[in-house]
């Protein structure tokens, strides 16, 4: 079996993270390692070449792949580069700050007959497999609304994130798994798009966003994610016409499927006068009427993010597809740009 034999650019949070977790893989070998902080480079094995020049690790013949884990607006270039080096190449989320980077990026792997991908590793997130997974089995009937949630209450952002010319901001850091996870959930196209985002205590960035998704099929899909928001909702809240799915968080280790029992044929005979005023559809109350089963087990080999890793060794070696395609990753940047629009203009844009 051929391994995959990775060189890290970028020593921070991420690059560390890719060391000490793929990096104890036994399909996985960390070659090379560089960065231009001397602290760390401080912090890496002994036992792996370090470097303080990219290039110079680029023109390393032990290095097969790379794994781009710089700031956003370093990846660009560096991507660029390491295809004409003819290395394999990883990028770290966002792949790039608009489509226009991105597809100069994958046009020099194309050119230059190196495979591209994006470390878009909360496809394997418990919560959103578990998600998809209703879906796939249609457990709750036809689907009319996806809602994805995601809330914080520390407000601010932290190092080079907080600033725009380095493409920090939200929807450039979980905005992007989120949007991923939702247009890999739903297929079909999306035919509008309606944006809100705000500055709401970081100055410079956006710190949350809500973004509509109308697709073509007549499903609705919403995301919403904020720093400071103080009460969380469900992680996921997905109705279909036979049922609702709930995933509070997520390990998903909270939530539930709440179906109907037979009460939809007929309203009651009589208007009722409960707390919010008389009607007659809200008069039955949810306890009487709504019965609950627990969420579906997900039986995965691994179900973590190390998945992303082992698939592409599967790509290495012949027995699998590249799960995170780059025509999915650019599709997700046009939401991105579109989102920003839709945002800055206050209404609702056409896509696809």
């Amino acid at each position: 079996m051929k391994k995959l034999r990775l060189g890290i650019i970028g020593y921070g949070f991420m690059g560390q993270w890719h060391n000490n977790h793929a990096g104890t893989l036994e399909e996985v070998e960390i070659v090379a390692i560089c960065d231009t902080d001397p602290e760390k480079r401080a912090e890496a094995p002994e036992n792996v070449k370090m470097y303080t020049d990219y290039k110079a690790l680029l023109a390393d013949s032990d290095v097969e792949w790379v794994m781009i884990s710089v700031p956003n607006h370093l990846h660009h270039d560096i991507a660029i580069d390491a295809a004409k080096a003819k290395k394999n190449i990883i990028v770290e989320k966002p792949c790039a700050l608009n489509v226009q980077e991105f597809d100069e990026m994958y046009q020099a792997a194309k050119d230059n007959g190196v495979l591209f991908t994006v470390d878009q590793n909360r496809r394997w997130d418990r919560d959103y497999c578990t998600v998809k997974k209703v879906l796939e089995q249609n457990s709750i009937g036809k689907v009319f609304m996806v809602k994805s949630s995601h809330y914080g209450v520390f407000g601010r952002m932290h190092d080079w994130h907080e600033y725009p010319e380095c493409g920090g901001g939200m929807l450039y850091d979980w905005g992007v798994h989120l949007i991923d996870q939702m247009l890999d959930l739903i297929p079909g196209k999306i035919t509008q798009i309606s944006a809100d985002m705000k500055c709401a205590v970081n100055k410079s960035v956006d710190d949350y966003f809500r973004i509509l998704l109308y697709f073509d099929n007549g499903l609705a899909a919403e995301i919403e994610l904020g720093t400071f928001l103080l009460k969380k909702l469900p992680r996921w809240y997905v109705a279909g016409d036979t049922g609702t799915l709930v995933v509070e968080n997520i390990k998903a280790d909270e939530g539930a499927i709440y179906r109907a029992k037979e009460f939809r044929e007929a309203l009651p005979k009589t208007v009722k006068n409960i707390d919010a005023g008389p009607t007659r559809t809200f008069s039955v109350k949810a306890e009487d009427v709504v019965s609950t089963e627990p969420l579906p087990e997900i039986h995965r080999k691994h179900n973590d993010w190390n998945d992303f890793f082992r698939n592409i060794v599967g790509v290495i070696n012949g027995t699998e597809e590249l799960i995170v395609k780059p025509e999915q990753v650019r599709r997700v940047l046009q939401v991105m740009e579109l989102a920003r629009k839709s945002a800055a203009l206050r209404k609702s844009v056409d896509f696809e």
